[in-house]
């Protein structure tokens, strides 16, 4: 399905962003959405699901995610425990599909199995996995990895084959078995924020979408679909304010403010009824905006 450029009611789309997502569906290729923190990368895979009618499945990468953890998670330690008191009873131990826990490549891959744990027909004492995007009548699914950089080097490599031929094998069972996927039914979005450099292999099998911080023309455009146009002028205002600070924070090598920034500050705006002309407004920017010990800024509004 290609997303149209009037599809922009949640999101902001530019023309580099729809023909990213398109060539990455074109191709079956994962999307590696790269960009500073704040510039939209995870809520563009949540409204691309959105907008496609798929389900979404998302993981946050941390520095101790295992690829594996992307793709299910074994309880050992309650098989451990469950072993250990059928050694002082009649019962037996389950099967070691009961102890599973589908993650999001197993279920936008192949609900059907994630459903069952990867158990057989005959394994009637393992209960079913609820699927978290039951709700969404589709077999299709976007897929968000979100900040792939954070994880330890090997994690990228490790998830090659998932990338690449879209399966991997559940060897924690008692049978292992193969999950495969089906390209066009699958859209992965990865995104980085650049504080580590990916492997080759890894960057090779990817679209790469660079995001760049929103203009102060697009943040308005954000602003008043969030927060609607009555308030244009202070959205406007607060807009060209943020592009300042972002340059001077450039400058001087800081870090830069962010679009959920922005929109912290319209949103304090609107509740607490401070306009950007008012005294209060400067405290509500160090607070909000600027965030550092260093002096404020003179304003420019």
């Amino acid at each position: 399905m290609t997303l149209r450029l009037d599809d922009t009611t949640a999101y902001v789309y530019s023309p580099a962003i729809i023909l990213a997502v398109n060539v990455a569906m074109a191709t079956g290729r994962p999307l590696l959405i790269a960009g500073n923190p704040g510039t939209g990368k995870t809520t563009l895979a949540a409204n691309v699901a959105k907008l496609l009618g798929w389900k979404f499945y998302s993981c946050v990468v941390t520095s101790r995610t295992r690829a594996q953890d992307l793709m299910w998670k074994f309880d050992a330690l309650r098989r451990l425990s469950d072993a250990q008191a059928s050694m002082h009873s009649a019962g037996s131990l389950r099967p070691r599909a009961a102890y599973l826990e589908p993650q999001a490549l197993w279920w936008a891959f192949d609900a059907d199995t994630a459903s069952r744990r990867g158990a057989g027909p005959a394994q009637a004492d393992v209960p079913p996995a609820s699927d978290p995007q039951a709700a969404v009548e589709s077999l299709c699914a976007v897929v968000l990895l979100d900040e792939i950089d954070k994880a330890e080097p090997d994690v990228p490599n490790d998830l090659l084959e998932a990338l690449d031929a879209e399966r991997f094998t559940v060897d924690a069972l008692d049978s292992p078995l193969q999950v495969c996927g089906r390209r066009e039914r699958v859209l992965m979005m990865i995104t980085t924020n650049g504080e580590r450099e990916l492997p080759a292999a890894f960057m090779r099998r990817c679209v790469v979408l660079k995001l760049e911080p929103p203009t102060a023309n697009q943040l308005v455009e954000i602003a008043n679909d969030r927060f609607g146009s009555e308030r244009a002028a202070t959205h406007r205002a607060i807009a060209e304010r943020l592009v300042h600070l972002r340059e001077l924070s450039r400058q001087q090598n800081l870090r830069e403010p962010s679009t959920a920034e922005y929109l912290d500050a319209l949103a304090a705006c609107e509740r607490l009824q401070v306009d950007h002309r008012s005294p209060r407004w400067a405290l509500l920017e160090q607070t909000l905006l600027w965030k550092r010990d260093l002096p404020l800024p003179d304003a420019n509004m």
